[in-house]
């Protein structure tokens, strides 16, 4: 027996008939919910992929994959009866799935019925975790029994708020470093204070790389009322204490309070303030270049510790600033640090989180349109989104078994809805790690953060024969 997988369309006479062969033995299963349920459609338009499985050439099931909103759908898997029991139903899964990864889908979703017992069996079974009806099927808790599977690993990062001390901070951390997390983004205190005691975010994310061993380290640094050399300077510094861990969080200053905390400045209009970050930004990335990699020679015979030929100034020269450089750090483990910009719903902020991030963080009810937004103005340029996910908000399926997997449910579908390539956990932190325990589920194997993300690691712009990318 030979089971073959072919690719034809929605309008292949086979796959019409076992759709009508489907909907003989299905439909009367649900007569009495159909005054209560509507009848779903499925528009032609929006298939992308119909398969057709033959057992030694006898055609004997069909499945397709549809565009359903943001949202991949498994649409119509029907194995006739002389292919059941002959994994028919697995090898026409195995392919849709491999079908959706080529279309670019991360999560792939999909609908059955409640009076299906044996088909949500074969799907939990195959590690599909029920989630709340989708698209068409969204409020439907009478019929539906909708099913979700990652395809891709998500980034899992989480937000680590301070309470003032050290210790605090640093135990969040090291249980998102046990439980598999990517990322910890450690907020930073207000310059006014008013959001109470709090310490400098790089500094304590410095002491976390010695308690680490894994997850990277993201303080946020707002550059409003800063240095850029310090600032570039302190990021470097944290790459090398964390052997190649370190990402930066981007953030600006607006407050006319904050400005008067410092006294420098007056505060900024928005659109100045992400003018003047973006501006920071690539000055950090210049310094960060003005060491070549082999600049560091340590000839003890010539008493040299550097070559002075691979060492360059930067010579930035803007409105708010100037730097003359170099840096007086060598070049890190990344080379070139990822960084990460808060897109909102502003076309500033959208603009530098497109041009310049690495990472981008989106958050709130338009956070789809924010994705779509950066995804355009980023144009081909290689970035990762993550979405803001609060865990003890996640909503369970009506057919849910358990509260963790419900955790991964509600991430997937909120990656899948937004467009995001990941998660920021925003939660507690006793509910953070649980969830990163959940959502993470694999070993850390890339040897820096740029690696985890798929990002070269580039050489330095200044570098006599410079080869790739330059970010």
């Amino acid at each position: 027996m030979t089971i073959r997988i072919t690719r034809t369309n929605w309008l292949d006479p086979r796959a019409v008939a076992f759709r009508d062969q489907m909907d003989a033995e299905v439909q009367p299963l649900y007569a009495h919910l159909r005054d209560r349920v509507p009848l779903v459609e499925t528009d032609p338009e929006t298939i992308l992929v119909t398969l057709v499985a033959t057992s030694d050439g006898d055609p004997v099931g069909t499945v397709a994959l549809k565009r359903t909103g943001p949202f991949g759908e498994v649409k119509r898997l029907f194995v006739h009866e002389r292919g059941r029991r002959l994994g028919v139903a697995l090898a026409l899964m195995t392919e849709i799935e491999r079908a959706a990864r080529e279309e670019g889908y991360r999560e792939l979703f999909l609908q059955t019925g409640s009076a299906q017992p044996h088909a949500m069996a074969l799907y939990e079974r195959e590690g599909w975790l029920p989630v709340i009806p989708f698209g068409p099927y969204e409020g439907d808790t009478l019929l539906s029994r909708c099913y979700v599977k990652s395809l891709a690993e998500p980034i899992v990062a989480a937000e680590v708020n301070q309470d003032g001390s050290a210790d605090g901070v640093l135990a969040h951390v090291t249980a998102l470093d046990a439980s598999g997390a990517d990322i910890a983004f450690i907020d930073d205190g207000t310059l006014d204070g008013a959001g109470g005691p709090s310490l400098d975010a790089a500094l304590v994310a410095a002491a976390a790389a010695e308690e680490t061993a894994r997850i990277a380290l993201a303080p946020r640094v707002r550059v409003t009322h800063t240095e850029p050399f310090n600032v570039a300077k302190a990021v470097q510094s944290l790459d090398w204490s964390a052997a190649g861990r370190a990402a930066w969080l981007v953030d600006v200053s607006s407050t006319a309070a904050e400005a008067a905390a410092v006294g420098r400045r007056s505060a900024p209009q928005p659109d100045e303030a992400w003018a003047e970050a973006a501006a920071v930004i690539d000055t950090a990335r210049r310094l960060w270049d003005s060491w070549e990699d082999d600049a560091e020679i340590r000839d003890i015979a010539t008493g040299r510790f550097i070559d002075a030929d691979r060492l360059h100034y930067v010579d930035v020269e803007t409105e708010w600033f100037s730097v003359k450089g170099p840096s007086i750090v060598p070049r890190s483990p990344q080379g070139q640090i990822p960084v990460a910009v808060e897109a909102g719903t502003d076309d500033a902020s959208i603009a530098v989180a497109a041009r310049e991030a690495d990472i981008v963080r989106v958050s709130g009810p338009h956070a789809a349109d924010i994705v779509r937004r950066v995804r355009v103005a980023a144009a081909h340029r290689p970035i990762r989104i993550l979405v803001d996910v609060d865990p003890r908000e996640a909503v369970a399926a009506p057919h849910g078994r358990d509260d963790d997997e419900q955790l991964a449910a509600w991430a997937a579908f909120l990656r899948a809805e937004s467009g995001a390539d990941g998660v920021v956990l925003t939660g507690d932190a006793e509910t953070n790690a649980r969830a990163a325990r959940t959502i993470a589920r694999r070993p850390a194997t890339a040897p820096t953060l740029r690696a985890a993300l798929g990002l070269e690691r580039p050489a330095s712009r200044y570098a006599a024969a410079t080869k790739g990318p330059t970010r």
